[in-house]
Order: structure tokens, then sequence, then C-alpha cells
């Protein structure tokens, strides 16, 4: 059987997501010095990641798409892809993350003093005024069905 059938390409890009989640899983548990809750597959991944990055002297994208490609052929073949892992093609990322990863919070923005405020409305009748006249109508009802004006 081909390794391109529509199959193996299902179970690719789903070996190809979880990979990608997993790895942004283990980066996250790693800045909260929580990875020695990984199982230990991940812990092995994770190692080898960290490898890279000291050994080869590589940037940390280039470091983490060479350890996800690790992670997704072995998901690929756990999953019961049959053959090779097809390469499976990511969107371009619509901005870059800059490689120190620092603050990604977005500031708040004041509203400017000098813009005017919005016009009120003008309320119509006040629910107390309401109530009243309904009561008053009920008691004129009452009175009247009864006779006694």
């Amino acid at each position: 059987m081909p390794a391109t059938t529509d199959s193996n390409l299902e179970i690719a890009r789903r070996a190809n997501d979880e990979a990608r989640a997993d790895f942004a899983t283990w980066l996250m548990m790693a800045k909260l010095n929580s990875i020695d809750a990984l199982p230990q597959e991940s812990q092995v991944f994770f190692a080898g990641y960290r490898a890279l990055l000291a050994r080869d002297k590589r940037s940390e994208s280039a470091a983490a798409e060479a350890t996800i490609q690790l992670v997704y052929r072995s998901y690929y073949s756990r999953m019961g892809g049959t053959g090779t892992a097809p390469i499976i093609k990511t969107a371009p990322r619509t901005r870059t993350m800059p490689e120190n990863h620092g603050d990604n919070v977005t500031p708040f923005r004041k509203i400017k003093p000098n813009t005017p405020p919005p016009p009120r409305e003008k309320k119509k009748l006040p629910v107390a005024l309401i109530f009243i006249g309904l009561v008053i109508l009920a008691v004129l009802y009452n009175y009247v069905s009864r006779g006694m004006l």
C-alpha cells in the first residue's frame, strides 16, 4: 500500500497537529519548571530538543522544527501510518514571534479624554410611574366592576 493514500494523509495531518501541540505544551511546561511531570517519551524528545540547541547552536525555531519532525514521525507510525511519513506543509505564520519569547501581552489602551461622550438617550417613562399607573388602573377596574362609583 503506498504511503500517499487518503487514510495515510489523514493520519499524517493528525500526527503533525498532535506533534506541534505537544511540543508547544512541552515548551510551556519547561517555562513552568515542570518537565518532570511529562511522560518518559516526551522527556526524551524534549531532552533531544535541548541537546540540538546546545550542540548545533541552531536558532530556536530550527531546533524546534527538527524536534517536531522527529515527534511527528514517531506519532505517524504509532497511529498506524504505513511507509515513510509524508511531508505536511504547514501554513505560514501570520506574525513572527521574537526569538526570546518576550512579553506578548497587549498593553491596555486608554480612551482619549478629548473625545466627547456618546449622547445620552432621554428616558421615556420611569418604571415606578408605569407601575403606579397599572396599580391605579387595577383599583379603578375593581371599583367599576363592583359598581362602587
